[in-house]
């Protein structure tokens, strides 16, 4: 069976075993949700603004927008360009005109925010906006942001555990409290979906592939209806406490750039990043532009390689320009995390220059 390349994370019977010691290694001053969705729709309950206005970047998951949606707010949304930068002038143009009670900002895939960015950001913040840094991309960022009041990320799209994000709360005026509960139902069928894909890649029964996919799936369904904020599940908090981070981040670095100086630009295909350089920490995803992007994702798939589209429109309201549209049209994501090596970035590559 060929090696498979994207998709969720496996589980052993080894690492649930390993999961069971405790060991302290998340930072005390954070809060820990079992999902990302759930530390931001903390934040819009406890700002005490139901009816009032949040900022989100025009390239995003539905995933950040729904959390407001259901505390109240109402959701406008700014420009970001094609290199993933923000539109600055867009933005303060926006920023000027709204009045936004929060702006949320990301930076993508790896690219700390540059220094015009931050100063824009700064200069933002001096206007009385409070600020939601989402470091989902940019995980293990070690770049100091002094604008954000709430820092968030989600960890469960980094290593193999079933759940996982946290808020660190900069705020002076706004108190969140760590949850209590687990999301279990959750967790569960997460763990089930992780072991199952483990158990696949030991025996290559498609049928129990089949079972991983729909239990993975069922648990997402699960997620959207009920945002409840739970906290970080055991399980989880002790898989990542055995997770060699800085080896993982050397990986994603090395994978990464193989891919930069292999991948040929053509007119069917070209680099989002031009700028190596830009990335500054671990990337999430490599990332191409791809014209009949669906062509390319069934060749990669021919060869087990599943390239997932960060994100799909749910929210046709984040189509604010024809270059947001372009992101959304043709952005496709290429895994290049710490399960691969070379080898495995050599047979995308080859599909993709052939493409």
């Amino acid at each position: 069976m060929k090696k498979e390349i994207g998709s969720i994370f496996p589980l052993s019977d080894e690492m649930i075993c390993q999961a069971e010691t405790d060991q302290q290694c998340l930072p005390e001053d954070h809060v820990y949700y079992s999902l990302c969705r759930e530390a931001l729709y903390d934040i819009a309950v406890a700002y005490g603004k139901s009816g009032g206005k949040v900022l989100i970047p025009a390239y995003t998951c539905q995933t950040v927008i729904t959390p407001f949606e259901e505390a109240g707010w109402k959701c406008c949304f700014y420009p970001i360009k094609k290199d993933l930068r923000i539109d600055l002038q867009g933005l303060l143009e926006i920023v000027t005109q709204i009045q936004p009670d929060l702006l949320l900002v990301h930076p993508y895939y790896g690219m700390d925010f540059d220094d015009e960015e931050t100063e824009m950001l700064d200069k933002i913040k001096s206007l009385g906006v409070n600020i939601v840094l989402d470091l989902t991309q940019c995980i293990f960022s070690s770049k100091p942001y002094p604008f954000a009041s709430f820092i968030v990320g989600s960890y469960r799209k980094w290593m193999p555990i079933p759940d996982g994000g946290y808020l660190l709360n900069l705020s002076d005026s706004v108190k969140i409290t760590q949850p209590v509960i687990e999301n279990v139902e959750f967790t569960d069928r997460e763990i089930a979906a992780m072991y199952l894909r483990g158990q696949y890649f030991a025996n290559g029964e498609q049928r129990t592939k089949d079972v991983s996919i729909r239990l993975s799936k069922a648990a997402d369904r699960l997620s959207e209806h009920d945002i409840s904020p739970c906290r970080m599940s055991q399980v989880a908090y002790h898989l990542f406490s055995k997770e060699d981070v800085a080896r993982n981040q050397e990986c994603r670095f090395r994978n990464y750039e193989y891919l930069f100086h292999n991948i040929q630009e053509s007119e069917k295909v070209t680099k989002v990043c031009c700028d190596i350089a830009a990335v500054t920490t671990a990337p999430l995803y490599f990332t191409l532009y791809v014209e009949e992007r669906s062509a390319l994702q069934r060749l990669l798939a021919q060869d087990s390689i599943y390239a997932p589209v960060i994100w799909p429109v749910e929210n046709k309201a984040v189509l604010i320009n024809e270059e947001v549209r372009y992101i959304y049209d043709h952005i496709l994501a290429i895994p290049c995390d710490q399960r691969y090596d070379e080898s495995d970035m050599l047979r995308a590559v080859e599909i993709i220059n052939n493409y």
